[in-house]
């Protein structure tokens, strides 16, 4: 028989340190897969292309930062865009992305997107280091899987090269 997880407050979560970082859902803690080489080669290369192109226009992309999407909800994508620093972040981001590890489910990535969404983040990217393939979710348009090569989120006026992040074989 299964138990139950134990339930954690928002305010003992958010005083609480984890390693790695936990998410925080209805009370529950979610821990999330730890990335390997591929994860991290991917996260560490999109944030440089991001923060080449987002600081002169006087935004900041960040890794691994607190996003409060809701009430009893919070969020940790690998990388989000932001315009305003806060430790938690609570002004909607202009970008989030997750970068998937071998044990990820789409079902935790669509609950994720399905918060950030809620939140009124406006786009989401989902990049599958593994199988070299990646997916744009941008407003309430239905998911767009990247066949050009392309990257994009058309309210920041950027683009990433899906090769340049990639690991190479």
């Amino acid at each position: 028989m299964a138990t139950a997880p134990s339930l954690v407050s928002f305010d003992e979560y958010m005083r609480t340190s984890y390693s790695p970082d936990c998410e925080y859902v209805d009370g529950v803690l979610l821990e999330r897969n730890v990335g390997q080489g591929k994860h991290a080669y991917t996260q560490g290369e999109i944030l440089l292309a991001l923060q080449e192109q987002l600081s002169p226009k006087g935004l900041m992309a960040l890794v691994e930062l607190r996003v409060r999407v809701a009430h009893r909800r919070v969020r940790v994508p690998d990388i989000c865009v932001i315009g305003q620093l806060e430790e938690t972040v609570t002004i909607p981001p202009r970008l989030c992305v997750e970068v998937l590890s071998p044990d990820d489910r789409w079902t935790r990535v669509n609950a994720s997107i399905r918060d950030y969404q809620f939140m009124g983040v406006p786009c989401i990217w989902v990049v599958d280091p593994y199988s070299s393939r990646a997916w744009i979710f941008e407003d309430d348009n239905p998911p767009l899987e990247v066949t050009d090569g392309l990257l994009f989120a058309e309210r920041l006026g950027i683009q990433v090269k899906l090769e340049d992040v990639l690991p190479k074989l």
